[in-house]
């Protein structure tokens, strides 16, 4: 990295101590990965071109488990969307900042104890981390998660899909990937098992957080496979995973795209 572009960064992420201030003061960081470079239009013009693989990766990645067990990747949809992005933000050195009801998170923090001795250091706990207090309804904090697109048309690979306009509110979400004149492939996580009150405080007074990665009450499934075709009462949904079939399910979704250059800040 060159001097110009370390200056930068810290210039960009720190607040500098006034000079008249000569009492030495220590800042521990909890790294998950570092920020070596900020988002520009080429990064998000790649980030589009490589959401598809991503996606792809996570479908057919094998790990084992603390069991010793092979299996498979899972995820609530939201938690998927966001794997995705920091993904490939940590493959580059990129920085994400995230707005939940709960705080902000970013890749590099102020390091507390509580908020971060569960995590560790890297991509991985990044996200699960953040996907412990991130819901669907985060997608649409406009101007911090996100920036609206405002037509199928205009959506790209790797943008956010958000069923919210049947409860005013997002309570779904779907990430794109191939988009044609009369085709919109997408690909998301699920919830298993039922996720609204009262059924999700009992099951945390249980012991088991259906929002928790790390808890084996975690909700999140199999990433699925489903595609909208344009036709002439609308875009039809097909889960290619479930088999089901929705007329004009798209008309209930809005679009999102990440605020790649607001995570800079």
């Amino acid at each position: 990295m060159s001097a110009e572009v370390l200056s930068t960064l810290m210039a960009r992420s720190i607040a500098l101590t006034p000079k008249a201030d000569k009492i030495p003061k220590k800042v521990i960081y909890k790294v998950f990965w570092k920020t070596t470079a900020f988002w520009t239009e080429a990064d998000i013009s790649d980030y589009h071109k490589e959401a598809p693989e991503i996606a792809e990766r996570l479908i057919i990645e094998k790990y084992w488990n603390k069991d010793g067990a092979v299996s498979g990747n899972k995820f609530t949809c939201e938690d998927f969307a966001l794997r995705i992005l920091c993904e490939f933000a940590s493959k580059r050195g990129l920085p994400v900042k995230l707005k939940t009801g709960v705080r902000t998170y970013k890749n590099m923090e102020n390091y507390t104890a509580a908020q971060h001795d569960r995590y560790s250091s890297h991509m991985y706990g990044f996200c699960e981390m953040v996907m412990l207090t991130y819901g669907a309804p985060d997608m649409q904090r406009l101007g911090e998660n996100t920036v609206a697109v405002d037509t199928v048309e205009a959506l790209l690979p790797g943008d956010i899909l958000a069923q919210a306009l049947d409860r005013d509110i997002a309570h779904h979400i779907q990430v794109a990937m191939n988009i044609t004149a009369s085709k919109l492939e997408i690909r998301q996580g699920n919830t298993g098992g039922l996720s609204v009150r009262p059924f999700t405080t009992v099951q945390r007074l249980l012991g088991a957080n259906m929002a928790d990665p790390q808890n084996s009450g975690y909700a999140g499934m199999p990433i699925e496979t489903g595609y909208y075709t344009k036709d002439s009462v609308g875009w039809t949904y097909r889960n290619v995973t479930t088999g089901s079939v929705t007329a004009d399910l798209l008309k209930i979704f809005l679009f999102y795209r990440w605020n790649f250059m607001g995570f800079n800040k």
